[in-house]
């Protein structure tokens, strides 16, 4: 058992649904204290069993010295990585809370696979790039060495994804909210957040949009940016003895934020073909039939799948 506190709140997804927004909206609460860096993925991280004392403080001071009824963390890959569930209930000293936002299936795949193309991390074409890794589960052994992960068609299996929730920690500790009601009702989808909670409405939401898809001038630059980053990449090795570590550390932190920012457009990708949706809704129809029966929503809002 450890000596501090770790979160009894996760919004484990999904992944180009407005995570990051429905984290800075539930962080706007004095009662939850939502952790100062999004996505920190620390339950799945692939050395996580040699952790020691020290990596569980790092992360605990994520959620600062605030008493808030919630300590909370949103990393998209705890919905679908091995090892998440069995960890928490090895750790948590009490069943903590879940709140899953969730986009249609077809919208979060294709925003999923245009934000790697726009940052220069996807060349295939739309159906090559889904087919290619279809029946591949996501986990951090399939990370890109620009620190993303592609399984498009993996990501969107809410149902088969969330129902090992549902049986691990039950239903009264599962929220589920969509995407599209958090745009076109934002006070009360996030109140129902907070009711979820047990604790009290709010009547002013913050204006807050957050990881919009972006095309970049110079995707590839930016891609190798980030593998100098986060990859084992040879310039990086072989740059090391040479450059002190305050220099390279700054180097890591500002490189890739750098170049996108100087290199981000105002562009748009481009509207989903009829044809597309057509063959990526045939995809998901039984697991959207799936997160309903186990849920008991509807979805309704899901216009493709009515």
């Amino acid at each position: 058992m450890h000596p501090y506190k770790l979160p009894n709140l996760y919004v484990p997804g999904a992944g180009k649904s407005g995570t990051s927004t429905l984290h800075e909206l539930l962080n706007s609460h004095p009662e939850i204290c939502m952790s100062t860096e999004k996505e920190p993925h620390f339950w799945t991280w692939p050395n996580f069993e040699t952790f020691s004392q020290k990596e569980f403080e790092a992360y605990a001071a994520l959620f600062g010295e605030k008493n808030c009824k919630y300590l909370g963390e949103s990393s998209t890959g705890y919905m679908c990585f091995p090892n998440f569930i069995e960890r928490i209930q090895k750790y948590a000293t009490k069943v903590p809370k879940f709140i899953f936002i969730l986009r249609n299936p077809i919208d979060r795949l294709y925003s999923h696979y245009w934000w790697l193309k726009g940052i220069g991390s996807e060349d295939l074409n739309l159906k090559d790039a889904v087919f290619k890794d279809l029946d591949i589960e996501p986990s951090e052994a399939y990370r890109l060495e620009e620190a993303n992960f592609k399984n498009y068609y993996q990501f969107g299996l809410y149902g088969k994804w969330i129902q090992r929730f549902y049986e691990s920690f039950g239903k009264e500790n599962i929220h589920i909210v969509s995407t599209e009601n958090l745009r076109d009702n934002k006070i009360e989808t996030l109140n129902g957040c907070f009711a979820f909670l047990g604790l009290d409405n709010i009547s002013h939401v913050p204006d807050i949009k957050s990881n919009k898809t972006v095309l970049l001038r110079f995707p590839k630059l930016y891609k190798y940016a980030k593998i100098i980053t986060w990859g084992d990449y040879k310039l990086k090795k072989n740059a090391k003895p040479f450059v002190p570590k305050f220099i390279r550390t700054a180097i890591n932190k500002n490189l890739y934020n750098s170049i996108y920012k100087l290199t981000a457009t105002k562009k748009t990708y481009p509207k989903m073909s009829e044809e597309d949706r057509f063959w990526v809704k045939n995809l998901y129809e039984e697991d959207v039939k799936l997160l309903r029966k186990i849920s008991g929503l509807t979805f309704e809002e899901w216009k493709d799948f009515n």
